[in-house]
C-alpha cells in the first residue's frame, strides 16, 4: 500500500454535502481539506438528478430552519454566484383540511410568509388545477426553483480558492481507524491519506463506509421517479405539491416537471426506471390536475433519496470513533436544507457549538 501524503480533513463524496461542508471548513480557515469523489464529476448522483426544488414549508420545524438558514447562506454568497432561485411560490394542496392545517400552523410558528387559498383562489392562481380534486390550499411565496448548477460550481469554486483540494475519479475504499480513532482513508487502488478526521458525505454510499468501519449508521437509498410532460406552463407558475397523496409538478423549459413521490429500497448508484413509476404518476395526476394525466412523457429518469431511521438528517461527529463525522440522510431535501446541515457539520468538525447539532447528532 502506497502513500499519497496527509490532509488533517478528508471529505468523502462530492455532492451537496461534500461541497457543503467543505465550503464551510474551508471559509472558517481549516487547512488541507481534501474531498474525494468517486465519479468523474461533482454531483453526478442525487444532486444533479433532483426536481430542483426550493421548499421551505418542511415537515417539522427543524426541516423550515434548515432551509431559511440555507437561503441566507446563498443570499450572502458564495462569491461569483448570481441569482439562484426563481421564485414562483410553492403551492400546498390537499383533498382535506387536516394537513394544511399543520402546514399553516408550522409556517406561523416558524414566521414563514404564506397564504390560505380556497378552491376558487386556487384556480385563479393556478389554471391548471381546475377539475382537481382540491379545495384548499396554502400559497408560500418564497418558494420556487434553484439553478443548481449555479450552485454547487459556486460552492466548488468557493472551497478551491481557500485551498481545498477535490479530486475526481477518486473513490475512498475504506476509512482505517487506530488506537480509537480515524488514521487514514484508503483510495481505490490502495492508496493511503493519513488523516485526522474524515466526514462521510457520501449519500447512498455512507452506510457501507460506517459498516465497513465497524461504526453502522443505517442510511437507506430509496429510488423516486421525475418524468417531463409534453405540456408548458406559464414559467411564472408555482410549484404545485399535494401533501396527502404526495405528487408534486412545476413548469420546466420544453414541458412541465412531475414526480409521483414514489419510494422503492434501491442499491447504490444510477437507478432503472420503472414503467410502474410512471403508471403511479398519470393516476396521482388525474385527481389533482386532469388535464395532465394522459399527457405524454417525454423523458423520465429515476434518482436516489437516501433516509437515516428517523427521516431526520444526520450531521455531526459520531461518538463511537473520535474524528469521524457524518452528513447525509438527506431525503431529497439536499438542495433546500443541505447548506445549513453542512455548516452544522463543519462546526462539529472544527469542535465548535451549533444550535441545531444535538438535533441532528448521529
Amino acid at each position: 500500500m502506497t502513500s499519497a501524503g496527509a490532509a488533517p480533513v478528508v471529505v468523502i463524496g462530492g455532492g451537496i454535502a461534500g461541497l457543503s461542508v467543505a465550503f464551510h471548513l474551508a471559509r472558517w480557515g481549516a487547512h488541507a481539506v481534501q474531498l474525494f469523489e468517486r465519479e468523474p464529476a461533482l454531483c453526478g448522483h442525487s444532486s444533479g438528478r433532483n426536481a430542483a426544488i426550493y421548499r421551505q414549508l418542511a415537515d417539522n420545524e427543524l426541516g423550515v430552519a434548515l432551509a431559511q438558514r440555507t437561503a441566507q447562506l446563498l443570499d450572502q454568497g458564495p462569491a461569483g454566484l448570481g441569482p439562484w432561485l426563481r421564485t414562483c411560490g410553492g403551492l400546498y394542496v390537499a383533498a382535506s383540511p387536516e394537513p394544511l392545517d399543520r402546514a399553516a400552523s408550522l409556517a406561523m410558528k416558524m414566521s414563514l410568509s404564506c397564504e390560505r387559498l380556497s378552491g376558487h383562489q386556487l384556480v385563479e392562481y393556478a389554471p391548471v388545477l381546475a377539475d382537481s380534486g382540491v379545495s384548499a390550499g396554502l400559497l408560500v411565496p418564497g418558494d420556487g426553483v434553484i439553478d443548481i448548477h449555479s450552485v454547487t460550481e459556486a460552492l466548488a469554486r468557493g472551497a478551491r480558492e481557500r485551498g481545498v483540494r477535490i479530486q475526481t475519479n477518486c473513490g475512498v475504499e475504506a476509512i482505517v481507524a487506530e488506537q480509537g480513532r480515524v488514521a487514514a482513508v484508503v483510495l481505490e487502488g490502495g492508496r493511503r491519506v493519513a488523516c485526522r478526521q474524515v466526514v462521510i458525505a457520501a449519500g447512498a454510499w455512507a452506510s457501507s463506509l460506517g459498516a465497513a468501519l465497524g461504526v453502522p449508521l443505517p442510511m437507506v437509498p430509496m429510488r423516486r421517479h421525475l418524468a417531463v410532460l409534453d405540456i408548458e406552463l406559464p414559467p411564472n407558475s408555482p410549484v404545485i405539491w399535494r401533501l396527502d397523496d404526495e405528487v408534486y409538478f412545476r413548469a420546466e423549459t420544453g414541458g412541465l416537471l412531475a414526480s409521483p413521490c414514489d419510494e422503492s429500497p434501491c442499491a447504490p448508484g444510477l437507478p432503472a426506471t420503472s414503467l410502474d413509476a410512471l403508471g403511479l404518476l398519470a393516476d396521482k395526476l388525474k385527481s389533482l390536475a386532469p388535464s395532465l394525466a394522459a399527457r405524454a412523457v417525454s423523458r423520465a429518469w429515476a434518482c436516489l433519496r437516501t433516509f437515516a431511521a428517523d427521516r431526520e438528517f444526520v450531521a455531526g461527529p459520531d461518538p463511537r470513533l473520535a474524528g469521524l463525522h457524518w452528513l447525509g440522510g438527506f431525503g431529497g431535501r439536499g438542495m433546500t436544507e443541505g447548506l445549513a446541515a453542512g455548516e452544522v457539520c463543519a462546526r462539529g468538525v472544527l469542535g465548535q457549538p451549533h444550535p441545531l447539532a444535538e438535533a441532528l447528532s448521529p
